[in-house]
């Protein structure tokens, strides 16, 4: 076989403004009702084809789910772009929500050749990239079209900064485009951005024994006053179940209740509703007046076990699937237990998962925090290959999250992580901290990060008791060991040594591969005396993390010098390597 190569130089080149649409969710549209949804994108390509020569427009290509235009004038690729939004939205009107179909558009002055069957060129691929910033129903373009814009009297424009896009090595600036006299973009913290990734768990009022009336009913209140303490759940509760439709849910929880006495049994059971199968049940007992105290360890139990049951069941139901076939909320909880195994294949689809969520929606706070958290942890787990590379990566993301909804508190709380880290500014990780439980004084990872602060400025007691209030409200199972990691390392400061290495020794039990938990069950070894305990843990964290040093934890760690220089006492008492 022989090949013939054609010459680039014979080949027209050209400078046009391109624009590239889609239609988001087109996979899971297609799957609610094929039918409509090619008749609905058919009726839409027939429409561009007669509105583009009006606008200095030509289709391109049409993909089934996504369109490339190429136009002569900027002002019109914006005309039309507008034009192509507002068709959806017209044709959306009666629709249920699910069935609404919303196109994401970018645009680019682009340089490209072109034969007769395709376009080419670096910039043909940075417009696709450029539609992955825009949101449902909204169109981004990038700088260099902005500038032929000039002040359009007919549009309003939103500066969205320098962007980082998949694949592209340098950022770009680009901008956002509405109307004139429309916000170009929904608010940043609406409750629909936010919604997009909870999975929605509707709870039913517990049935009861008619002696225990009125007991299901309270029972099912406490669970959903729980369930709302979990950032990753929507939770529809027994007050609005009866007008909510369950198929529009996740999730279902009911039980139900037997008193005797002043004892109580509570069954629980949630189930998928996709298939009615359970994925979780739990029998508890107790009595009835510990039910409604201020700390009830019955309904901790529950809520914790409903948020790890739906954790577990996203995760099994992402196994051997392909991204674009998964909700956003699989996308979600599948990403953060994979995050969480610590293994490196593990962590690599946690990230492709998370990554796929930012693609989908690129101003959603949740993905781009754990994606911060996903860097820093390739650096405090010794696997970053170029850690400038994910130093830069955690500081996007945490900023990105916070410019997606500056009061989302997980994105105060990766912001305050890369503070403190990152930029060694604790007092900047305080204020983010002290925002966060401002706003939501239970919330957990607040209270987690803010007792790691306090532990790194040798506060022993504030660290201590911080951290048991973290633990007690921690409801994700797969994040339990980087919560008893931070309580064994308050406990250890605080002088509570029995604390220390029961924390330390659990936390190293239910993840080994967390080098920091097996650090501080060394300390916590050597200071209460354990010296051939504390020996045996110290080779199981050099096989863990084999470049482990005291100066190297002594340069990553950003505790106060005091706290640094006891624990590496600690460690060197059992021969662990100076550095």
């Amino acid at each position: 076989m022989s090949f013939s190569w054609v010459d680039a130089t014979d080949f027209a080149r050209h400078t046009k403004v391109i624009a590239v649409a889609d239609v988001v969710e087109s996979v899971r549209l297609m799957e609610l009702d094929e039918q409509e949804f090619i008749q609905r994108w058919h009726g839409f390509v027939e429409f561009v084809k007669q509105h583009l020569p009006g606008e200095s427009g030509r289709l391109h290509k049409s993909l089934g789910d996504g369109l490339m235009i190429e136009f002569g004038d900027p002002a019109g690729c914006v005309r039309a772009t507008l034009a192509m939004q507002s068709w959806f939205n017209e044709g959306n009107q009666g629709l249920a929500a699910e069935r609404h179909v919303h196109l994401r558009i970018g645009a680019h002055i682009a340089e490209f050749v072109s034969d007769e069957h395709d376009i080419y060129g670096t910039d043909v691929n940075l417009t696709a990239r450029i539609a992955t910033l825009a949101g449902p129903g909204e169109i981004v373009i990038s700088a260099a079209l902005r500038e032929r814009l000039q002040d359009h009297p007919a549009v309003l424009l939103e500066d969205l900064g320098i962007c980082h896009l998949k694949h592209v090595r340098q950022p770009v600036r680009a901008y956002r485009v509405g109307r004139a006299g429309r916000a170009p973009v929904l608010p940043a913290a609406s409750a629909a951005g936010r919604l997009l990734t909870r999975a929605t768990v509707a709870v039913l009022p517990f049935a009861g024994a008619p002696d225990g009336e009125g007991l299901g009913e309270a029972i099912a209140d406490e669970a959903v006053a729980g369930l709302t303490r979990v950032p990753e759940l929507q939770v529809v509760s027994r007050l609005t179940t009866a007008a909510f439709p369950l198929e529009r849910a996740s999730f279902l929880l009911r039980g139900h209740v037997r008193r005797a006495g002043e004892a109580v049994a509570v069954f629980a059971e949630l189930g998928d509703i996709a298939n009615s199968h359970i994925v979780w049940a739990h029998s508890f007992k107790g009595r009835t007046a510990d039910l409604f105290s201020d700390d009830t360890a019955l309904l901790r139990g529950l809520v914790a076990g409903v948020a790890s049951g739906v954790m577990a069941r996203e995760a099994e139901r992402a196994q051997g699937q392909p991204f674009p076939s998964l909700s956003s909320p699989t996308l979600l909880f599948a990403g953060l237990a994979a995050m969480h195994c610590l293994a490196s294949a593990d962590l690599e689809r946690s990230r492709a998962m998370l990554e796929e969520l930012v693609e989908r929606n690129p101003r959603q706070p949740a993905a781009h925090a754990w994606l911060s958290h996903w860097h820093l942890l390739q650096l405090r787990l010794g696997l970053a290959e170029d850690a400038q590379e994910h130093t830069a990566m955690a500081r996007s993301h945490a900023t990105a999250a916070l410019q997606a909804d500056g009061y989302a508190p997980l994105a105060l709380c990766m912001d305050g992580q890369v503070k403190l880290r990152l930029l060694r500014d604790p007092d900047g990780a305080a204020t983010r901290y002290a925002q966060v439980l401002r706003a939501r004084a239970d919330d957990s990872l607040g209270l987690l990060l803010q007792a790691e602060l306090h532990a790194f400025r040798d506060e022993g007691a504030a660290a201590h008791r911080t951290a048991q209030r973290a633990l007690a409200l921690c409801m994700l199972a797969p994040l339990r060991y980087w919560y008893e990691q931070v309580a064994g390392l308050a406990a250890l400061v605080a002088g509570d040594l029995p604390q220390a290495l029961l924390l330390s020794e659990s936390a190293v039990a239910r993840q080994p591969e967390f080098a920091a938990a097996h650090v501080q069950l060394v300390a916590a070894q050597a200071a209460a005396g354990q010296h051939a305990g504390a020996k045996a843990s110290l080779q199981r964290l050099l096989r863990v993390r084999p470049d482990f040093t005291l100066a190297r934890m002594q340069a990553d760690c950003p505790a106060c010098d005091t706290v640094l220089r006891r624990v590496s006492e600690y460690l060197a008492q059992v021969g662990a390597p100076p550095g």
